[in-house]
């Protein structure tokens, strides 16, 4: 079949500069990733801060007596008295000026911005518009990606994601930095998402297991770094400076990085996809199959993929022809949920991102005890990651990765439910299973992240990222709401939902099938066949017979 030849080829061209290259400059751009997804920790963090009333008006204070007959001293920092024209009353004002606490942060765009009291929203409006781009973007960059290779839609992530983000720097006024942070955000997983699947699409087969999971550390480093940067630069402008150019050091790289070969030969870009393959066999000193052989390997993985497109309109009944027309990337969306075993990834993956966002937060909510200082604790969050990044690398090599995703949401998912009912006292306890469920979160996330690259076709693989990466969003985005609901009418409420959903999760991929030593599908008629699973597990080189005799015809008719 044309996907085992595919990766056969790769197998041919081995591990070498050519790989490298990619393997290297995606995992480089995306640890600048962490630092602007987290940027609202050090750009908008809470700093304590006092009204500075006019010289004639007055502090508002007020005392509270409590049981004991002790007093506490309030201060409104948001309110003064004031005696207004021809009346010796005083009467409560909105103050307009403020002193900032600057021992920990010089300067913070809440103190630039005076984003406090009435105008606090705009601080959590902030920390919201590079998730809403993400959301935006994830579907969008996918449907792009998938019709315009992944090379455009890398080049113009990485030129627009670092170039906006040196820009926000020196803008002076808010509405436009807000507007900035949401641009950012809709490029994020033009680099992550395309990144990671140009990556995995040139890796050697043997070799996918470990770069999967390796291309997710960057992200654990990102995060140490980022506060690294943070302690030593507590000004926002040069904060966001130090995060944003080294990316641009690396963009002479977007000239050497070639287009998916897979997706050149799907999309029937043929005499394109023979030069990439010849560049990375010179890169890589190997010699390729004849020139015949992989002309006839790119005709029938693009006849493959024309026969599902055109099945796919047929049983819609699109007899027109909508190839030209501009809205042909939103109906391309609806690909993933027609063919049935399509439309089950597509489901249970988006359950499944879905969940291990809502998961990797309510962990979030356990780490907060472990410092309050706010470097040390984004410190300690990269470095939980860490484990989960490397450690499960030889195990995904080894025992695929359906089951080890399973058991990291069963333990994730106890752990949460654990802690629940664990008392406040035994802190060490609970910081002990904090540590290990968020280990066990950030590999599934990793994890399944891979699994996803392996389970969708190259043809829809980046619409199926995008629509996953939009479920996790909405995890993401309704996970606070669920702990500020609940948490006042029952505190543990939360952890069970969080811990719930991650059970949930892990049984919900038991309806996936194993992709360990399973050649990349290509076509969505892969999926459907119910010879595919069957002919790639375990061996690149079985086919069915009849196949095999009509590729040796083929073959024939091409060598003479």
């Amino acid at each position: 079949m044309a996907h085992r030849h595919f990766d056969d080829l790769l197998t041919q061209l081995g591990t070498g500069k050519w790989n490298l290259m990619f393997f290297i400059t995606v995992g480089y751009w995306i640890i600048s990733l962490a630092p602007n997804s987290l940027g609202n920790t050090f750009l908008t963090p809470k700093v304590e801060y006092s009204c500075i009333p006019p010289d004639d008006a007055f502090t508002v204070t007020s005392i509270t007596y409590n049981s004991d007959g002790t007093n506490v001293t309030s201060t409104d920092n948001c309110n003064y008295f004031a005696q207004r024209a021809n009346d010796s009353t005083l009467h409560k004002e909105p103050c307009d000026s403020w002193e900032y606490d600057n021992s920990t942060f010089s300067n913070t765009l809440i103190s630039q911005f005076d984003l406090v009291c009435s105008s606090e929203y705009l601080r959590t409006i902030y920390k919201s518009m590079y998730i809403f781009g993400y959301l935006i973007g994830a579907p969008l960059n996918g449907l792009l990606s998938d019709r315009f290779g992944r090379k455009t839609m890398l080049t113009l992530g990485v030129l627009v994601y670092f170039t906006v983000g040196v820009a926000t720097c020196w803008v002076p006024v808010l509405p436009a930095i807000l507007a900035l942070r949401f641009i950012i955000g809709l490029m994020h997983s033009s680099i992550i998402h395309t990144g990671f699947s140009l990556a995995m699409e040139v890796c050697e087969p043997r070799h996918r297991s470990i770069v999967g999971i390796i291309l997710g550390f960057p992200l654990a480093l990102g995060t140490i770094g980022w506060a690294g940067l943070a302690y030593l630069l507590r000004d926002w402008h040069w904060l966001q400076l130090a995060i944003s150019l080294p990316g641009v050091f690396l963009f002479p790289a977007l000239w050497f990085l070639d287009e998916s070969p897979r997706w050149l030969i799907v999309n029937g870009h043929f005499e394109q996809a023979q030069k990439v393959l010849e560049r990375a066999a010179r890169w890589n000193n190997v010699e390729l199959s004849p020139n015949e052989e992989r002309e006839h390997l790119m005709r029938t993985i693009q006849k493959e993929s024309a026969k599902a497109r055109q099945a796919t309109r047929e049983e819609n009944g699109e007899v027109v022809n909508w190839k030209h027309k501009t809205w042909q990337c939103f109906i391309h969306v609806f690909i993933l949920l027609r063919a049935p075993k399509m439309r089950l990834i597509t489901l249970v993956l988006c359950v499944c991102h879905f969940m291990v966002s809502m998961s990797f937060y309510g962990m979030s909510l356990s780490t907060s005890s472990y410092s309050t200082d706010p470097f040390l604790h984004m410190a300690l969050a990269g470095l939980m990651e860490v484990p989960g990044y490397t450690l499960m690398a030889p195990i995904v090599a080894q025992l695929g990765r359906k089951w080890p995703t399973i058991i990291c949401f069963i333990i994730s998912g106890t752990v949460m439910l654990a802690i629940t009912y664990i008392p406040p006292d035994l802190h060490w306890l609970v910081m002990t299973l904090a540590v290990l469920g968020k280990v066990c979160v950030t590999a599934t996330s990793q994890v399944l992240f891979l699994l996803s690259i392996e389970l969708l076709p190259t043809e829809v693989r980046l619409q199926g990222l995008g629509s996953t990466s939009t479920a996790s969003r909405i995890g993401y985005i309704v996970s606070p709401f669920i702990n500020d609901i609940l948490d006042p009418l029952y505190p543990s409420a939360p952890s069970l939902v969080f811990g719930l959903g991650a059970l949930l999760a892990g049984a919900s991929t038991l309806l996936l099938r194993e992709t360990l030593s399973i050649s990349l599908p290509d076509t969505i008629t892969d999926l459907e066949n119910p010879q595919y699973y069957h002919n790639t597990a375990g061996s690149h080189h079985i086919s069915r017979p009849e196949e095999e005799a009509d590729e040796e015809i083929e073959m024939a008719k091409l060598r003479a």
